[in-house]
């Protein structure tokens, strides 16, 4: 795909037409599918809206987009979190969980990351018909495709929700899972009744067997996605969530290279934990290929230097996965890995409610276009958050930050996203905002005397590591109170190619408290880390009263810890590898402790 023409500062009167007219589009349809439904009209929030539709009547069009506009307020999840828990009841009844979002049954509930460190949230997912305009351009494009492609996403399920009609006449199976899992199975029409008939294919234009997308052990699913990756020279394109679960998996490569090539000699599956009944439909699937481990062997492991990937898949064109924000930390050691004629793509913005866009220019990892069948309103980033705050797309001021407010086919609601981002003009195809993604609003370090937006911590640890103090594969922060100040603490996994890592850059330490000089620019880094704060907020750099500044703390951890990381989210929330984030301020004692256990030093 070629770039598009760069982003209009101001809208034409032609696509402003347009633009109001597709989301007023969208919002009706939204409002007249979802009216009848059980929260619609019980939800006490929106009796004021079910007001003024009983005086003005629910045929005029403007009208009916201008009563929702000015009476259905804005929520938050634990508005319909009542509702969401007669999915809970046992048994669930047909009768309370019909009709009770949009029409009919959901497909699946959607879990959200819990990047947040709370309790997973539940957002009902639908099938639905697409509205009169264009579908939006899919996450996945798959419309130039030159080979099969590896999907490294996560199938599985948390549990099934079964819905009876009377006692013991279960009427739908509804399964608990990641949304993107979700959104993959409907669209495939995978329905849970029918898994077991797939574990051993690989399906049309695949790599793995469909099995290898039920695991759900971190490692273990990353392992065996390498495994029937490294089976195929004909590899054309890779997808995964996000860049990082690339990176992890060619560590995965790296780690045990020898054991790889022995098992596509053999075709053998090796012994992972968690495969339990998948093992024997993933041997089927693995035929020995002496040939192949040949060539590997020769090409040697991902460490053997930059570009290794074009060497062992000579025609993949490019590797897709969500590498803005924090998820671009990697990317140089992702262009490493896949040298200069394999590209880097980004999937877009989306989140557990809905997908909102995708990438505006496909060289352009950062900035996105809204495209998407819901109904997307936008507030202020200093605002209140409330009704009258809300904008539409049309109000928006180029370099002007905004809050997300959604409204799904799924619900009748209007619901507030914590994410924050920066429009930077409109697309000239269509009017639609382009924006780059900033953070999260609610995810901040606050010192005594500024507060640093997970934003702020992005730009400055990227900024460090682009100027070669330290090459960061992953962190995560957490406010130090080791001493007064008290400080930002960074928590660092080194990056270069896969298997390099010497702890001779550090001496190693049991004792967490204990600071270790890691050589090379170590000395200069936390200086460094603390002028790029400052960079990213002037506030940060100036003095407290008692004439102190807060240089920020930076301790290495573990080569992994941030996979081990996914991998034990993933067990507690019972799902695999999918939406799982290292969040840029980590919440909680427990995950910050986590994070502790694996610190090998301290840079002076």
């Amino acid at each position: 795909m070629t770039a598009p023409d760069a982003p209009l500062k101001v809208l034409t009167p032609e696509l402003r037409t347009s633009l109001v007219t597709r989301t007023d589009l969208f919002l009706f349809n939204i409002i007249t599918a979802n009216w009848t439904t059980q929260y619609a009209t019980q939800v006490p929030s929106l009796a004021p809206f079910r007001d003024t539709l009983a005086s003005h009547g629910k045929a005029v069009y403007a009208t009916l987009l201008d009563d929702f506009r000015n009476f259905v307020p804005v929520t938050d999840y634990e508005s319909y979190k009542p509702w969401i828990a007669r999915f809970h009841e046992i048994p669930c009844k047909e009768s309370r969980v019909e009709d009770l979002f949009a029409p009919g049954l959901p497909y699946s509930l959607s879990m959200s990351s819990s990047t947040s460190g709370k309790e997973p949230k539940l957002f009902p997912l639908y099938q639905h018909t697409s509205f009169e305009y264009p579908a939006p351009r899919p996450i996945f494009d798959l419309s130039d495709t030159q080979g099969p492609t590896a999907f490294i996403f996560y199938y599985g399920y948390r549990e099934i929700k079964q819905v009876e009609r009377q006692p013991g006449q279960v009427v739908k199976r509804i399964p608990v899972c990641l949304a993107s899992a979700g959104r993959l199975r409907m669209k495939s029409n995978w329905h849970t009744e029918s898994d077991e008939s797939r574990l051993s294919t690989i399906m049309p234009g695949q790599v793995a067997p469909w099995g290898a997308n039920m695991i759900t052990d971190n490692r273990s699913f990353l392992t065996i996605h390498a495994l029937f990756c490294l089976t195929r020279p004909d590899v054309d394109q890779i997808f995964v969530t996000f860049a990082t679960n690339f990176v992890d998996m060619v560590r995965c490569m790296d780690e045990k290279w020898d054991v790889f090539v022995a098992c596509i000699r053999d075709g053998r599956i090796p012994d992972l934990d968690g495969l339990g009944n998948f093992r024997d439909h993933l041997q089927a699937a693995l035929n020995a290929n002496p040939a192949r481990a040949d060539k590997l062997r020769e090409i040697g492991p991902p460490s053997s230097g930059d570009g290794w990937a074009a060497r062992v898949w000579p025609r993949l064109r490019r590797v897709a996965g969500v590498c803005s924000g924090s998820f671009g930390t990697c990317l140089p050691q992702v262009k490493a890995i896949l040298g200069p004629t394999i590209a880097m793509r980004n999937h877009g913005y989306g989140s557990s409610e809905a997908h909102m866009s995708v990438y505006f220019d496909p060289n352009d990892p950062e900035t996105f276009v809204l495209e998407t069948e819901e109904a997307i309103e936008f507030v202020d980033a200093e605002s209140l958050g409330i009704t009258s705050d809300i904008l539409q797309g049309w109000d928006l001021k180029v370099g002007g930050r905004y809050q997300l407010v959604i409204t799904t086919r799924n619900g009748l609601w209007r619901y507030l996203l914590d994410d924050i981002i920066e429009i930077m003009g409109f697309d000239p195809r269509n009017g639609a905002p382009v924006f780059k993604y900033v953070g999260r609003k609610t995810f901040l370090i606050r010192l005594p005397h500024v507060v640093i937006s997970d934003a702020e911590l992005v730009a400055a640890i990227q900024s460090i590591s682009a100027e070669e103090f330290i090459q960061v594969h992953d962190f995560t922060t957490a406010l130090d109170k080791r001493k007064i100040p008290q400080t930002a603490g960074f928590f660092v996994e080194l990056a270069g190619q896969p298997g390099t890592f010497e702890l001779a850059k550090g001496k190693k330490s049991n004792d967490r408290s204990t600071k270790y000089d890691a050589g090379l620019k170590s000395h200069m880094t936390a200086q460094r880390l603390f002028e790029a704060l400052g960079e990213a907020n002037d506030e940060y750099l100036h003095p407290l009263q008692s004439g102190e500044t807060c240089v920020p703390t930076i301790r290495i951890v573990k080569p992994g810890t941030f996979m081990e990381y996914r991998r034990w989210k993933g067990a507690k929330l019972k799902i695999g590898l999918g939406q799982i984030k290292v969040p840029v301020v980590m919440p909680g004692v427990e995950s910050q402790e986590f994070i502790l256990e694996r610190v090998m030093y301290e840079l002076l």
